[in-house]
């Protein structure tokens, strides 16, 4: 990152200023489906984005949270602390971060900032965080920041997974959501994709692009984002309806089964199907993308090859903001 910092300096520093200028700008009403509009600093169409948030901490001192969301902001992320379970490594800035969200309707999460490098210590972050938020009503997930440099040289990548595993069953088991943030980097080569795929990811990667392949719900873009209410610079985030992967198996005679992962709230799974594999594509069925799958047992004949493909969409004020296809997948009937 450093390096290619140095080699796109500029390009950076016009694209952050680009972003900032968008958050800057007026929203009228609580119009999401504008943030499908949003562009890059190459003037390229952000896809899928469909709400524009902040993540803060202590760093960002006292914050005006009115100003904030007269800017247009639509979320917050929140610091609650660091660390395992004690009252000297509560975010300084937790209780009054927390109660201006509330007072100015703003929905939020939060995060807790890891040294974990052991189950023992996940467990005592995960008891953090809930002496914390109890009694708040969060509207976004509990989010594990797993990112310190110690984690690296103490733990080895199965040690992350159970201590992630932890961390988050504690917290769903209090009944709130969970996902784990980490750099882009950390997502391809720290933290193993096939055992992290069961969790929501919020990816760092500051650049006009994301450039993560992975499955993820939201972006940090940058950390050079300027917010009315907030004096300096802020994280900026977006989030993004996930490109989901999927399968599709022959479980009988005229009969099938898509699945599809995550299973994602508060969004829909379009289905597709087709006789052609490049084109001819009819809706199947639409379904709430947290089910995890649909049986094909309708509109097919057998004996015969069909080709599927799915997107998410999240309904948002005026339409539904759609994520990209999948790639095609046949499926050959009995």
């Amino acid at each position: 990152m450093k390096k290619w910092m140095k080699k796109n300096r500029k390009k950076f520093f016009l694209f952050t200023f680009a972003v900032s200028i968008m958050v800057l700008s007026s929203v009228s009403g609580y119009a999401r489906e504008s943030f499908a509009n949003c562009t890059n600093l190459n003037g390229t169409k952000m896809k899928s984005v469909y709400a524009r948030g902040i993540d803060v901490s202590s760093h960002q001192g006292i914050i005006d949270w009115k100003a904030v969301k007269e800017s247009g902001i639509d979320f917050a992320i929140i610091r609650c602390g660091v660390g395992m379970n004690q009252f000297n490594q509560d975010d300084p800035q937790w209780v009054n971060n927390v109660r201006g969200c509330e007072e100015n309707r703003i929905p939020f999460g939060v995060y807790l900032y890891s040294y974990a490098d052991s189950v023992k210590k996940a467990e005592s972050e995960a008891e953090h965080v809930l002496r914390l938020i109890r009694g708040h009503k969060l509207t976004h997930p509990v989010y594990y920041d797993l990112e310190d440099p110690y984690i690296l040289r103490h733990t080895t990548p199965a040690q992350r997974v159970k201590i992630a595993k932890k961390f988050t069953g504690i917290i769903k088991k209090a009944g709130y959501n969970t996902g784990i943030f980490a750099t882009k980097n950390w997502f391809e080569n720290e933290l193993p994709t096939a055992q992290f795929d069961q969790w929501e990811r919020w990816v760092a990667h500051w650049s006009p692009v994301c450039g993560y392949r992975g499955i993820y719900g939201m972006w940090q873009a940058t950390n050079r984002g300027m917010v009315s209410g907030i004096n300096g610079y802020v994280d900026l985030d977006y989030l993004v309806v996930p490109k989901p992967s999927f399968s599709v198996k022959n479980i009988g005679k005229k009969k099938g089964k898509v699945r599809w992962r995550p299973k994602t709230r508060g969004m829909k799974c379009y289905i597709y199907y087709s006789t052609r594999k490049n084109s001819g594509y009819k809706k199947y069925k639409t379904v709430s993308a947290k089910k995890g799958y649909v049986n094909i047992n309708k509109k097919i004949k057998s004996k015969k090859k069909y080709f599927f493909k799915i997107r998410f969409g999240k309904p948002v004020t005026g339409g539904v903001v759609y994520g990209s296809y999948t790639s095609v997948k046949s499926l050959k009937t009995k």
